[in-house]
């Protein structure tokens, strides 16, 4: 089948069709590359399951309906309140095909992600890692666990992400080479500075879906107390295991100056990680980001400076960041407002071809019905089922959905609907579904 992609779910390889016209989606051979053809197997016997990824019934007629008849009606859902904003962009012309207060400020929620996203592979490039170190001091026996900035770091040695035990492993290795079997442990998670809770956000929000923000942390969707603390014990025990004792309790300090590096472990590269926070909706890694990239502009690593940060690197990618106010990475502070319109702007850049190092905010995008928090929405039958890949956003009284289709005209667009005055968020969440759903069975080219 030409032009598709495989998709595993549940250990089942499910194909995906109509991914033709994807501006991500290279369908031309290498030049000069020389292909083995093997000769054609026998026809498979089988059949594809039913039901599955059927095309929409009602594509329409190429040329009609236009896009804002398609949607109006799902767009006049009482679920989706009284104040709603709403941007679809072609993704092959720029140009806009639908809107509706899009340059109207409303509040995000989990779709500013997709801003923090692309603010840091933008700021930091998308194979940037972050390093979290163990360095020494005059005193051989005395050393510092240094923190990175790492949102993955993780103290299970079988857990994805950047593992700490490979830390402690090399560590242990350096010491025992220079002859050293006790250590006195000190932490120094400094690169962020200011509040490590937002006070933007509403106060319940830390432990429940997040966490204090530092630049050392482990396991931190785990919702340790005092992170930096948790992870410097869990570094201890991992240290005893490979045969140093660690005398006394982990003490904060900041790493002696010119201390020679005794190990070092690095992430994954920055794309990796976009993805993933922008997959899970993960709230910890997306404050983590907003804070490297206020790093990156030559201001502090504090929360008030990451919102702006992020909308100077959005600014400077071309994009009209003119009517963003963004108090956090994440989406959790209610006071945050973005125009749809700037999140389909920074969607069509990153589905086109002038910046590729944007491209993960595309990928990491959760796939209608299969990924993510999109796992559990819209029925196989549904017309955006594997079509639809969108960010997600909700908190009390808003509901919000925001990513990319192409849809049953073989157009692609990016699209962002953004309701702050809902009533009822299961309500909500349904008419967002069925707006994209529209999108996704539209015969409007």
């Amino acid at each position: 089948m030409a032009g598709c992609v495989v998709v595993l779910a549940a250990g089942a390889g499910v194909v995906l069709e109509r991914t033709t016209g994807l501006p991500w989606v290279d369908t031309a051979p290498a030049a000069e590359t020389a292909l083995f053809r093997p000769e054609p197997a026998p026809a498979p016997d089988w059949s594809p399951a039913t039901g599955v990824l059927a095309a929409p019934a009602d594509a329409g007629a190429a040329g009609e309906p236009e896009v804002g008849a398609v949607l109006a009606p799902t767009l006049g859902a009482a679920g989706l309140g009284g104040r709603v904003g709403v941007s679809v962009v072609n993704l092959a012309t720029g140009d806009t095909s639908y809107e509706a207060a899009a340059t109207d400020p409303h509040t995000p929620a989990s779709t500013l992600k997709i801003l923090t996203g692309a603010a840091a592979l933008h700021a930091l490039g998308p194979d940037h890692t972050f390093t979290t170190r163990v360095v020494g001091g005059p005193d051989p026996s005395a050393i510092t666990l240094v923190g990175g900035g790492d949102p993955t770091l993780t103290a299970d040695a079988d857990g994805a992400g950047t593992r700490l035990a490979d830390l402690a492993a090399a560590t242990a290795q350096a010491l025992t080479d220079a002859g050293v079997t006790t250590v006195t442990l000190s932490y120094d998670a400094s690169l962020f500075s200011g509040p490590a809770v937002d006070p933007d956000w509403s106060p319940g929000y830390v432990p429940s879906v997040v966490s204090p923000t530092t630049a050392l942390a482990a396991d931190i969707q785990d919702r340790p107390a005092d992170p930096p603390l948790d992870a410097a014990d869990e570094f201890a025990e991992l240290l005893s295991a490979q045969g140093i004792a660690v005398d006394g309790e982990p003490a904060e300090a900041v790493a002696p100056a010119g201390g020679a590096e005794l190990a070092a472990v690095a992430s994954a590269p920055l794309s990796t990680i976009v993805e993933d926070i922008l997959t899970t909706s993960d709230n910890d890694g997306a404050e983590v980001l907003a804070r490297h990239v206020a790093l990156a502009s030559g201001a502090a690593g504090t929360s008030a400076d990451a919102g702006p940060a992020v909308v100077g690197a959005l600014t400077d990618l071309g994009l009209d960041a003119s009517g963003a106010r963004l108090l956090d990475g994440s989406g959790l502070a209610r006071g945050s407002a973005v125009p749809a319109s700037l999140i389909t702007q920074t969607l069509a850049l990153a589905a086109g071809p002038d910046h590729p190092e944007l491209r993960a905010v595309v990928t990491g995008l959760p796939v209608a019905a299969f990924t993510g928090t999109l796992a559990d929405r819209f029925g196989d039958q549904s017309a955006a089922a594997g079509l639809v890949r969108a960010k997600t956003g909700t908190l009390t009284g808003v509901s919000a959905l925001a990513g990319v289709v192409v849809a049953a005209d073989g157009v692609g667009y990016a699209f962002a609907v953004l309701a702050d005055d809902v009533g009822n968020t299961l309500e909500a969440r349904a008419a967002l579904d069925d707006v994209a759903a529209a999108l996704a069975g539209c015969g409007c080219a």
